[in-house]
């Protein structure tokens, strides 16, 4: 159940859940993503499996792994392994960098990660290119 809006092409927008604690990081996630995509923001991983639960179903999601209630590595978990969910791609977002991180984040499912502080157009360029958008500029 995606609430469906089309950009300026009559293209449907896909949809971005961006689950993070901190609502700055919400804000910026929101207002870098927001031109190309609808965005559904959650607090955390609690929440997000709760907007999952009612239907929706977001076409990435953007996790921070550090959250009260329910951290991202958990909520990953719970919807990689339950079939209803399906295989929604996740990004982590996360302030640690390391090998072993990344490995545990494929061996999750997790398609990728980037670290914050990020550069904006960097986190852009990998929804676009992880949701298969390109700039019809």
């Amino acid at each position: 159940m995606n609430t469906s809006t089309t950009d300026e092409n009559g293209i449907a927008k896909k949809t971005v859940l961006v689950v993070d604690d901190h609502e700055m990081m919400r804000f910026l996630m929101q207002s870098i993503l927001e031109k190309d995509f609808i965005i559904v923001a959650k607090n955390d991983g609690q929440e997000a499996l709760e907007y999952l639960n009612e239907g929706n179903r977001p076409d990435l999601i953007l996790l921070d792994m550090l959250m009260p209630n329910m951290n991202g590595r958990t909520f990953a978990r719970r919807i990689y392994s339950n079939p209803r969910y399906g295989k929604i791609p996740i990004i982590f977002v996360t302030t640690v960098e390391s090998i072993m991180l990344k490995n545990s984040f494929k061996a999750m499912g997790v398609l990728d990660y980037i670290v914050k502080p990020f550069v904006n157009d960097d986190l852009l360029a990998k929804v676009k290119e992880v949701l298969n958008v390109t700039n019809a500029e």
